[in-house]
């Protein structure tokens, strides 16, 4: 099992950020690269997003696994066919005050990968994890 940590700082409050990382259904809103094309299956938790990256012949499919809205902290699985020869996948994101217009989302992916291939996806998940950071911090600067 790998566990990768990555952290950044925002110059916009909490809230804003929180607001774009829990809308699940509206990952297009803030994702800065265009996607082949985007599918929702089911609402609430649970709800499952594919996403139909370029030149990916499969989506990744993102369940929505928790909630926590006083705490700020979501947590999901990529589930079905998996990216990167991961074989399991989860995520924990964090958003913590840091001031009354500043905060600071901590993400966590803990994942398997096919024997070999622990580098690979890491670099893959570390690549996602900057454009989803880059995503957020734009569009709730934005708002």
């Amino acid at each position: 099992m790998v566990e990768l940590n990555v952290s950044k700082d925002f110059d916009v409050a909490a809230e804003k950020v929180w607001a774009l990382l829990v809308d699940f259904g509206e990952f297009e809103k803030w994702w800065p690269i265009e996607l082949d094309r985007f599918e929702l299956e089911g609402e609430g938790l649970g709800i499952i997003r594919h996403l139909y990256l370029n030149g990916l012949a499969d989506p990744v499919s993102e369940r929505l696994d928790s909630l926590d809205h006083e705490n700020m902290v979501l947590c999901l699985s990529i589930i079905r066919v998996m990216p990167a020869g991961m074989t399991e996948y989860n995520a924990t994101g964090t958003i913590t005050k840091t001031g009354p217009d500043s905060c600071r989302m901590d993400y966590k992916g803990v994942f398997t990968a096919e024997k070999g291939r622990d580098e690979g996806a890491s670099s893959f998940l570390l690549g996602a994890y900057e454009t989803m950071f880059q995503g957020i911090g734009d569009t709730a600067k934005q708002m």
